[in-house]
């Protein structure tokens, strides 16, 4: 309310908590209300925080071409909060780290990487059986985080015991869906959040050896959590490892999900693009039933 040049900021009467209840119900609809009532650039005061929204494409164009944005000023602190990477890590590590992530994910051995997805996909296809009932976003789930984990990290790394997946499954998607309260508030205000990260960082202690050492069967080539985790160790030492590894577990994971949901639930609710994309995987593939058969139906 001080700079009267700044675009309208929405707070509260709470200090420091400002709108982070009204935020926190319906973010979605609290954003919509507030561009209706304030125009196409607000910012709305929560948690001690400032957060400024664009919402038109003409502003988005000025925002992502001005020379005072520093993507690394941004994550930062949100890369602390989520991950527990100390700011003078981050910054000797961040574009090293960009480096060889834009290199192991390149066109060059982006076909690779994708060959070992789908050979880890079938896997998991196979295990399901012929039939069955599963709620759509568990069978996303249940097929992508042992898919993920066993291609760009370490063939085997994903637990294979009942009561461990699912245990694995709890935390992390624990840790998923608290992430952007996790890069903005204090970890000791999100128990249940901090103890699936504590987890999940335990997890990667244990096992971060032999992440490290075991090379494909293949062609002994390194998975991209090698090749991140040499940088890391080459750069600071080996206790920055895990946190790195939780990053990554994350930045793989979080998109994929959602996005694999949607488009199989847009493609099972519209039943005339449903057999296009099934004729055209038939006349690659062959028909249905020269191999396994899944019949899981979307719950509505």
């Amino acid at each position: 309310w001080k700079n009267l040049s700044g675009p309208p900021c929405i707070g509260g009467w709470i200090p420091w908590i400002g709108a982070g209840f009204e935020f926190g119900k319906a973010p979605l609809e609290f954003i919509e209300k507030a561009r209706v009532k304030y125009g196409p650039i607000f910012t709305i005061f929560a948690l001690g925080t400032r957060m400024t929204f664009i919402t038109e494409e003409e502003g988005m164009n000025v925002f992502l071409k001005s020379k005072e944005v520093n993507f690394e000023l941004a994550v930062q602190k949100p890369v602390y909060r989520t991950a527990s990477i100390p700011k003078n890590i981050f910054f000797t590590l961040h574009e090293k780290l960009y480096i060889i992530m834009k290199g192991k994910m390149g066109t060059f051995n982006l076909e690779q990487i994708s060959e070992k997805l789908t050979e880890e996909l079938h896997g998991q296809l196979e295990n399901l059986g012929t039939h069955g009932t599963m709620e759509l976003n568990t069978l996303v789930r249940h097929l992508l985080y042992p898919v993920t984990v066993n291609t760009l990290f370490q063939k085997g790394l994903f637990p294979t015991n009942e009561r461990k997946i699912e245990e694995f499954h709890r935390h992390f998607q624990t840790y998923d869906e608290g992430f952007e309260y996790g890069s903005q508030i204090p970890e000791y205000l999100l128990r249940n959040w901090s103890k699936s990260k504590k987890w999940i960082l335990t997890f990667f202690k244990k096992n971060i050896t032999n992440v490290k050492i075991t090379k494909s069967t293949n062609d002994n080539s390194m998975t991209l959590c090698q090749a991140v985790l040499d940088i890391v160790e080459m750069e600071t030492d080996e206790q920055n490892c895990p946190n790195y590894g939780l990053l990554l577990l994350w930045a793989s994971l979080s998109n994929a999900v959602p996005v694999a949901f949607w488009t199989l639930a847009f493609i099972l609710s519209h039943p005339s693009i449903h057999k296009t994309i099934m004729e055209g995987i038939s006349s690659v593939f062959g028909k249905a039933g020269t191999k396994p058969e899944l019949n899981y139906m979307i719950e509505r």
